[in-house]
């Protein structure tokens, strides 16, 4: 596969916002190549933009975007999530909020762009949906990573095969007065420690530069049509990169400080916010004239924006480890 990228944008910039997607696949998997040194294998080339198409077409999503690899030991998982749906956006295309100004209690009611998460089964065809992390498999996935810890080991590879089980031992209920702890044995399988990590780094990653995404009336999250990228300067600043997700720091503000932003823009996370402070690497890559910028809580997670351009791209390669060391690294 053609790792340079040094054709990308000049082959036709496109007139609307990347990411990865179905039909912009080798476009951006070229930019990302660049940008983080992984490249598509030429089976993923070959085999990904056909079977992501038709995943965006049998589940009638607005866009469905290829969202990375989880590497296992076996075989690894190539992950695919598919945002919003067609008949979803024609009813939300309502006017904006206008410039009224954000309160903390106005992002409770925000409503994010709904999003399914797949893996692409061993034909390289059919993609098949993660469950659902509610409270029943977060509990169980951590209360093995607990147990893991407890053994003195902070990670265990992905097999590579979904049905595996990890098995760990938990607190039986409480004995009689006088009696003996018991252990009960309980386990998480792949699969669904897969659909925990994948929401994971969603949740920690997930960058989009600002701009790209607004709030209509409904307080729906809505892609941007008239976004036309970052210039030099305001890409290279760190404020100007957010995440993409229920806003976690924003509720947290005073009222002063949310005085002067617009419900219309001003609604995500900047991953400048996140704790420790130099969660975030960034850089301009001159030749290829776009700002790359790197998670250190999640290596392997790289987001790319073209100067001056809508381009833009992410994906994540890597285990699935997170870096625990990191504050202690800064």
């Amino acid at each position: 596969s053609d790792c340079s990228g040094q054709r990308f944008w000049r082959e036709g910039e496109r007139e609307r916002q990347e990411r990865m997607d179905a039909d912009t696949l080798s476009l951006s998997s070229d930019l990302m190549a660049t940008a983080s040194g992984y490249c598509l294998t030429t089976e993923e080339r070959a085999c990904l933009p056909p079977s992501l198409s038709i995943l965006k077409n049998e589940h009638g999503f607005a866009r469905v975007v290829y969202w990375g690899k989880i590497q296992g030991q076996a075989g690894d998982y190539l992950i695919a999530q598919g945002l919003g749906s067609i008949a979803h956006d024609k009813r939300e295309a309502s006017t904006l909020a206008g410039g009224d100004h954000t309160t903390p209690d106005f992002f409770s009611t925000m409503k994010m762009i709904p999003k399914k998460t797949f893996r692409l089964g061993p034909d390289g065809v059919s993609w098949t949906l993660l469950p659902t992390v509610d409270n029943d498999i977060t509990t169980k996935w951590l209360g093995w990573r607990d147990w893991l810890k407890g053994k003195g080991r902070i990670f265990t590879p992905f097999t590579g095969d979904p049905a595996h089980k990890f098995t760990y031992t938990t607190a039986g209920p409480p004995p009689p007065e006088g009696g003996e702890a018991t252990a009960a044995e309980a386990h998480v399988l792949e699969e669904e420690r897969l659909a925990c990590v994948v929401q994971e780094i969603d949740q920690t990653c997930s960058v989009v530069p600002y701009g790209a995404y607004m709030l209509q009336s409904g307080q729906q999250v809505v892609t941007n049509p008239y976004y036309k990228g970052l210039s030099l300067e305001k890409g290279s600043d760190m404020s100007s990169y957010l995440h993409l997700r229920q806003p976690e720091v924003l509720p947290t503000k005073p009222i002063s400080e949310l005085a002067g932003l617009s419900k219309t823009m001003d609604f995500l996370d900047r991953i400048g916010d996140d704790l420790p402070k130099g969660s975030w690497s960034i850089k301009h890559d001159t030749p290829n004239n776009m700002i790359i910028v790197r998670s250190l809580a999640f290596p392997g997670y790289v987001f790319f924006s073209v100067v001056n351009s809508n381009v833009f791209g992410s994906a994540y390669v890597g285990t699935g480890l997170r870096n625990w060391d990191l504050a202690f690294m800064l």
